[in-house]
């Protein structure tokens, strides 16, 4: 096993994303519902600036391809910033699943998914009476999202801050802007969208100039995600020269957004939100035969980590079609149990099924939901420490 698939739980007492954004609200004053990072990640005040806080959230930047980044010599500035950074750049953990529909979710809220309630990218909704993809909202087979409202289970970050008059700005991908995820996730703050990278520090320029007093600027960029589903994520044993290459066009955005909270007085936070693990598109496994036929609803979860409802752990485990494709095979009372979603995930728990498969080292399991299949060289959702393993780069003011 290659160090990259070693499994990593989430560390919600102290050293998980979850935890990051509770800091970011005690900075401010403002309770958190969970705890925040321990002292030795983040000694009190490096979050707080004389102007605020800016969240710059690098989707599926794991520690693993920052530190191939590093070593390539092609992202001199951010490397320069870590540098100069108390800390450096610091280990944390994503949630489980290591999932963008989930972990976003919990910077948002500051709360583990247990208590936000978005448990998986796709899942089965009691309420709705379907398995519903969390990004578009859309149960499988129909193109109609269905209505944020009712998943709303706790505050966002941002509505938390409102009640202590501390203003907050999304900088996001202007595509998002009123989409039912969008609109869970960004509640209480202003939505600021943009078009490309370097309109990042733009916008936020914009908003840092406009502001009266301090703030919290929350900044999010997809690519390096989406290139590592495409082009496979870049480790130091396994290279992309896709994710290499956008590595130093992010280079050059995050200088810019390190010298406004220079210039401005704002504390930055970098983070990932997951990292991702290297897949083999010929050893992806289609489910299907006798096991899908006993299931009660189609698959849940992801092709990282399947929910399957209806059948026994000893049934999954023996079927011939996941044969030497399987890392872990546990119960949802397990999973939960041993703390996996950070709670006991009361009155939800049916979201995620009966069993919980984690794919093996560069396994996908996949599942036609009346599209096809389509096989990635990268993704994520599972426990390894590829995917579940962050950085944290503290700059304070």
């Amino acid at each position: 096993m290659r160090d990259g698939d070693r499994l990593v739980l989430p560390d919600y007492g102290g050293g998980s994303i979850v935890n990051v954004a509770a800091s970011i609200l005690e900075a401010f004053g403002v309770e958190p519902p969970a705890a925040p990072l321990r002292d030795e990640l983040l000694p009190a005040g490096e979050f707080s600036g004389p102007r605020g806080t800016v969240l710059l959230v690098l989707d599926a930047l794991g520690k693993s391809q920052l530190d191939s980044a590093l070593a390539s010599g092609r992202i001199p500035r951010l490397a320069q910033l870590i540098d100069s950074a108390p800390r450096g750049a610091q280990t944390i953990t994503s949630i489980f699943p290591s999932t963008t529909t989930v972990a976003l979710n919990s910077l948002a809220t500051a709360s583990p998914p247990a208590v936000h309630g978005v448990l998986g990218h796709m899942l089965w909704l009691e309420e709705f009476g379907a398995v519903v993809n969390m990004l578009n909202f859309c149960p499988i087979g129909s193109h109609s999202p269905i209505s944020e409202v009712p998943l709303r289970r706790t505050p966002t970050t941002y509505e938390r801050l409102a009640t202590a008059g501390i203003p907050s700005t999304l900088i996001t991908d202007s595509a998002f802007e009123g989409t039912p995820f969008t609109n869970l996730l960004a509640e209480g703050a202003r939505f600021m969208g943009y078009g490309g990278l370097s309109q990042i520090p733009y916008q936020l320029e914009l908003a840092l100039e406009a502001a009266d007093g301090p703030g919290f600027y929350s900044l999010y960029w997809p690519l390096i995600d989406t290139l590592s589903h495409y082009h496979s994520p870049d480790h130091v044993d396994n290279p992309s020269a896709a994710c290499l290459l956008e590595m130093e066009f992010i280079d050059l955005m995050v200088d810019k957004v390190a010298e406004l909270c220079a210039r401005y007085g704002c504390a930055l936070v970098i983070v990932a939100d997951h990292g991702q693990t290297p897949l083999l598109p010929e050893r992806a496994v289609v489910l299907k035969g006798d096991l899908c036929r006993s299931l009660q609803q189609v698959p849940a979860g992801s092709r990282r980590a399947l929910y399957l409802d209806g059948v026994q752990m000893d049934r999954v485990s023996a079927a011939p079609e996941l044969a030497g494709s399987v890392q872990l095979v546990v119960s949802g009372e397990e999973a939960i149990a041993d703390n996996w979603f950070g709670g006991s995930c009361d009155g939800i728990s049916s979201r995620i099924g009966d069993v919980i498969v984690l794919a093996g080292e560069g396994v996908q399991i996949l599942f036609d939901y009346g599209r096809g299949t389509f096989p990635q060289s990268g993704s994520h959702a599972g426990l390894t420490s590829h995917e579940m393993c962050v950085p944290l780069i503290v700059i304070p003011q």
